[in-house]
């Protein structure tokens, strides 16, 4: 004989002929509501709120180079720092082991690249593949400074890497799902990630703003110390604002050997915005070119002080005509920076960066921070 096939519903068993129309457009009553358990309604439908939670879970873990910023951004969003051991064998080699579960999490590794470039690097990739293979829902690489950035392209006739771009592609081969860091050298650095891996350019100006509204400056003027840096300049003329002053915009450009000056600085207190300083050659020399224009106090504002060990940069700021030279603490500063020039303020990014995981985590727009004031405390 045919088994006949039921469908039960209610406790109450129709035979196929008997099942109406309704009965298959109508989904079966439940025994509580999703509000009953507690349910988020996301576009219409209803999602338990267990599940919500278990897939928002975020883990912060911190490279061996951004100690003191990973526990202000940690204290900032109010979750404890994962513990990982980051150790070295005699050879050199670096040995990771991330100590709790990342498992359906959204793991966020801080980690800014800079001296020693190659072994931190290494570091953040292999920070990554741990966390990949440790089965995290997703791996944000949220780099203050991002390596290798002033090579982004190819010149004519020069057989060179694009080494940006091979960065790039080696944390995405390493699974990085998405790249926040703060003022790309290039902007263009952000089209070396697929689609797949979107990338968030941050910007440090916001945070500067408020030191350089303290100082009353007088006919302010923001200066970019080279053609490149133009664009980065006006930016951040357009976001100091003043009550009774407007801020005019100048550059300095070298031809040859002497350095030339587009714009007016007579009696201005002078701002040099630039991404990084490393060696402090163009920034000194920029600033005493505008000492000899007739400029009053002259400021200088970096973001990534890099201050390598063969450069002289300290002594080269502590005898220029800068008054002082604000920079972020996206890179530590080598040890006796400070000892050798006095000129140097240092505010935080963390803020920004905490502000900025705030928004992804919860889907909102990052570049609404750029229009806020972020200014932190400095020292």
């Amino acid at each position: 004989s045919k088994q006949k096939t039921s469908f039960k519903m209610n406790n109450l068993v129709k035979a196929p002929e008997q099942i109406g129309r309704d009965d298959l457009l109508s989904p079966p009553p439940m025994s509580r509501s999703l509000d009953d358990i507690g349910a988020v309604h996301i576009n219409g439908r209803g999602v338990p709120a267990s599940l919500i939670e278990m897939g928002s879970e975020i883990k912060l873990i911190a490279g061996s180079s951004t100690e003191a910023l990973a526990e202000e951004v940690s204290a900032r969003l109010g979750i404890a720092l994962s513990t990982a051991n980051i150790n070295r064998f005699n050879d050199g080699e670096i040995n990771i082991q991330i100590q709790e579960s990342l498992r359906g999490c959204h793991v966020y590794i801080l980690k800014s690249v800079s001296t020693p470039v190659n072994d931190n690097l290494v570091e953040l990739l292999l920070l990554i593949s741990a966390a990949k293979r440790a089965s995290a829902a997703s791996v944000t690489a949220v780099l203050p400074y991002y390596p290798y950035s002033r090579n982004t392209h190819k010149p004519e006739g020069k057989r060179v890497p694009i080494s940006a771009a091979d960065v790039a592609k080696m944390m995405e081969a390493m699974g990085v799902t998405r790249v926040v860091s703060v003022d790309l050298h290039c902007a263009q650095i952000q089209g070396f990630f697929g689609p797949r891996c979107p990338v968030d350019n941050l910007y440090a100006a916001p945070t500067a703003a408020s030191y350089f509204h303290s100082k009353d400056l007088v006919r302010p003027a923001v200066v970019s110390p080279d053609a490149a840096g133009v664009a980065r300049a006006k930016l951040f003329c357009e976001g100091l604002t003043f009550a009774h002053d407007t801020p005019s915009l100048a550059v300095c450009f070298s031809i040859g050997e002497s350095l030339n000056l587009v714009g007016d600085v007579t009696d201005c207190d002078c701002i040099i915005v630039d991404d990084l300083v490393d060696s402090g050659r163009t920034l000194c020399n920029a600033a005493n070119h505008l000492k000899d224009m007739g400029a009053m106090r002259i400021f200088g504002f970096c973001t990534h002080a890099l201050f390598s060990s063969q450069s002289t940069a300290a002594e080269l700021i502590e005898q220029s005509a800068l008054d002082e030279l604000l920079i972020a603490n996206t890179v530590q500063l080598p040890p006796g920076t400070r000892e050798r020039t006095r000129k140097i303020r240092m505010c935080s990014v963390g803020k920004l960066l905490a502000d900025s995981i705030k928004a992804i985590q919860s889907g909102t727009s990052v570049s609404g921070l750029f229009s806020t004031n972020l200014g932190a405390a400095v020292s």
